[in-house]
């Protein structure tokens, strides 16, 4: 969506059309808001709660989609997308209870890659407690963080916007040669022992 379509649909509708918007626009939307309340057509009292829940439904409903959907269709449509099967969901379920934070942290900010991950918190069972004590943390300092640079720098939509895209592209690459990596020296690993195993029978 462009940038003229977001600011004219939020003059005409102001606070009515900004849970839609956050929740398809996310970081973009966040920021067109932090410039309209320094050019005084919102008020961030209203705004912020707005946006943090057009953050967090999100990340609750890919997490419930996840917990209660069919598993094996779930898998098959988005896990793949990263290269995970369901023999990988034992690592998966490692990484999210050992490392939530950062696998947390990778799932809000990991462009096309956001969806499968987080759908994957449900699908390993993480509590839902536990989940949005990492969810909602990240979510705020990321509202605040997003209206902030929207306030003192609205002028540099453009910049911004190819900036947060480039962001999110490189930290899904990162990630996808993470987890290439993680289950290659896995396979590797596994590869060996055999190997070690029928020498020592042999």
């Amino acid at each position: 969506m462009s940038f003229d379509l977001i600011i004219e649909l939020v003059l005409q509708y102001r606070y009515w059309i900004l849970l839609p918007l956050a929740v398809f626009e996310g970081p973009i939307i966040t920021f067109v808001a932090g410039t309209l309340i320094a050019l005084g057509y919102l008020n961030i009292f209203i705004v912020y709660p707005i946006l943090f829940l057009g953050d967090i439904i999100p990340d609750i409903s890919y997490y419930f989609f996840g917990r209660y959907g069919e598993k094996k269709t779930l898998i098959s449509r988005y896990a793949a997308k990263v290269g995970v099967t369901e023999e990988h969901f034992d690592t998966i379920r490692n990484i999210w209870y050992k490392h939530p934070s950062k696998t947390m942290l990778l799932s809000k900010f990991a462009y096309g890659l956001s969806t499968p991950l987080l759908i994957s918190a449900g699908i390993v069972g993480m509590p839902l407690r536990r989940f949005l004590s990492y969810s909602v943390p990240i979510t705020i300092v990321q509202s605040s963080v997003l209206l902030g640079l929207g306030y003192y720098f609205g002028n540099y939509f453009k910049f911004f916007s190819d900036t947060v895209q480039f962001f999110q592209i490189a930290i899904a690459g990162l990630v996808i040669v993470a987890i290439t990596y993680y289950f290659l020296t896995r396979y590797m690993r596994k590869k060996f022992m055999e190997e070690q195993t029928k020498e020592v029978s042999g």
